[in-house]
């Protein structure tokens, strides 16, 4: 996240020194304190609204991109009312809030939807499609390939179990989930989940891959499916996911 901040403090930085919309006329460094500080507090309203669209996306039956629409639509009115607030002064009376509202409103729109489709180039996102797995093979492994060590295992530190459990998305990191342990690697789950051949395991989530033979038992919560592991952890399963699961016989 720290990561992000820096991005958005620097593009805060270069429409500082642009002044679109009317601002170049405001000396450089009101300028500046103006989109720098209106930036990250757009990015701290946004970035939650965002990961939620994700999750209605994975949820229902919204596609991504109609979702992240909703989502942008929905944070670009607070944080309108935001700067229209701080430049009539702090009065809800001026014209930033009544005539030149929605003008106001579109602008923050369309330069949220800018910044997100930046930040995804700059942080590709780990949404895949059902069909991305870890190994197209489901027959039943044998005891040594159960425990033959994966291509991820390169990238972490000796000494970590053999048998990987599960893969986690946290931000743009990866956390990789053996027995009594965990890693966090700075990569795309799709790439993560490539490299932990021989291993037999299923992408189960848009954040979640777990290895078969880690698997202990499934349950519900709700409408919600979950399943749990041998190290304890509860993975989710999306519905784009359940079905394939009960096809394969991993579940019942």
């Amino acid at each position: 996240m720290s990561v992000e901040l820096l991005v958005m403090a620097g593009i805060g930085l270069v429409l500082g020194l642009l002044g679109p919309f009317g601002t170049y006329p405001m000396p450089l460094a009101l300028r500046l304190a103006y989109w720098i500080g209106f930036i990250l507090i757009g990015y701290a309203i946004f970035r939650p609204i965002t990961r939620a669209a994700g999750w209605l996306h994975e949820m229902s039956k919204i596609p991504f991109p109609l979702a992240i629409s909703i989502a942008v639509l929905t944070a670009s009115l607070p944080l309108a009312f935001l700067i229209g607030f701080a430049v009539n002064g702090m009065q809800v009376d001026g014209p930033m809030l009544t005539s030149g509202f929605a003008t106001l409103y579109m602008q923050c729109a369309g330069i949220g939807i800018v910044i997100f489709l930046l930040m995804r180039m700059i942080f590709p996102g780990e949404r895949a499609e059902p069909t991305v797995e870890a190994s197209q093979d489901h027959s039943p492994q044998t005891p040594d390939a159960a425990v033959q060590k994966s291509r991820l295992h390169d990238r972490l530190s000796p000494g970590f179990p053999d048998h990987i459990h599960a893969l986690s998305v946290e931000d743009h990191y990866v956390r990789v989930h053996a027995a009594d342990c965990s890693e966090m690697l700075l990569m795309r789950l799709r790439d993560a989940i490539a490299e932990t051949q021989p291993l037999e395991g299923m992408q189960v989530h848009r954040s979640w891959w777990i290895a078969r033979d880690a698997i202990t038992k499934s349950k519900r919560d709700g409408r919600n499916l979950k399943i749990i592991l041998a190290n304890g952890l509860e993975a989710p399963v999306s519905r784009a996911y359940a079905g394939r699961l009960k096809q394969t016989g991993w579940i019942d």
